[in-house]
């Protein structure tokens, strides 16, 4: 935890956080702040790499900790660091490390295995806590956005949770009208069953709006994304069977839409929050090319 800490101030103090507020934020003195902030990055990365995680999962999950914290959500913070931290240990992520300390343990250990349960939906809830942020609201659709979120090898919409009545935009921040509930979505649920036939690591979906500013923020972000569409006609089933279709692995999907539907991109990932972490960076940059094109 200490090293995660001093990273995470990094990361705050690169957003031109005071000392003060970091601690605040992080719980710790300010004088320990000072210390995290003084001692080199690489010391605290090897220290997690010496554990089994990459460089990029750990990029990951400051990032993903850093819009929480922002929320001054302590709650939300705690549960998303416990699960994170028990999701590894459940993925056995932590045996080769474990073993370096203690080569006594068995080869054939898996009792981390049961550590974990996954609960969909403290995950969702913490996902949509994540989207209430303003920089977001710009992609909200007409037809509103929701997010789902399946579960292990799913067999019918009532094994995908999504927000009941969708998210809108209330005071321009992105709100979910319910809390998360089973087969709320149809839409979003007929998707991801259809995708998961043949990707079943996809677990999760949200829908934001589509023009050619988001497909520039996809492709300068480096996202990989396929086309569907347009079709004259379109309900769930036909959605979900092109989105599916045309689905390729990647990051996201745009269905170009047709009469009587708007065009829609897809964003996909393991989880929402993975999910949440892209539509906050396709934020982002949709922003900053909004900014430069109104200078030019």
């Amino acid at each position: 935890m200490p090293n995660i800490r001093a990273l995470e101030a990094k990361k705050l103090r690169s957003m031109d956080m005071s000392q003060s507020k970091i601690a605040s934020l992080l719980g710790v003195t300010q004088p320990a702040v000072k210390q995290y902030l003084d001692t080199r990055d690489s010391i605290y990365l090897n220290k997690l790499k010496e554990l089994g995680i990459t460089e990029e999962e750990i990029n990951m999950f400051l990032s993903d900790l850093t819009e929480i914290l922002l929320k001054n959500d302590v709650k939300s913070t705690m549960f998303f660091i416990t699960i994170y931290s028990m999701d590894m240990l459940s993925r056995l992520r932590f045996c080769s490390y474990h073993r370096k300390v203690n080569p006594l343990i068995p080869q054939d250990c898996n009792i981390c295995e049961k550590l974990y349960k996954e609960d969909e939906e403290e995950q969702l809830s913490l996902a949509t806590s994540m989207l209430q942020n303003e920089i977001i609201s710009p992609l909200i659709p007409e037809v509103l956005s929701n997010i789902a979120f399946a579960r292990k090898n799913p067999r019918e919409i009532n094994d995908v949770i999504a927000i009941a009545g969708r998210i809108t935009k209330i005071r321009g921040i992105p709100t979910p009208v319910s809390r998360p509930m089973w087969g709320a979505s149809n839409h979003l649920a007929k998707i991801l069953l259809a995708i998961n036939i043949n990707y079943p690591e996809i677990r999760s979906v949200m829908n934001i709006k589509y023009d050619e500013n988001v497909k520039n923020s996809l492709q300068k972000l480096g996202y990989k994304f396929t086309l569907a569409g347009p079709k004259d006609y379109a309900n769930d089933d036909i959605l979900a069977k092109d989105i599916a279709k045309a689905f390729n692995g990647g990051d996201a999907v745009i269905h170009l839409g047709g009469k009587g539907v708007e065009p829609i991109t897809y964003i996909f990932g393991k989880n929402p929050l993975e999910v949440v972490r892209k539509v906050i960076e396709i934020s982002r940059k949709y922003k900053e090319i909004i900014e430069l094109s109104s200078l030019s």
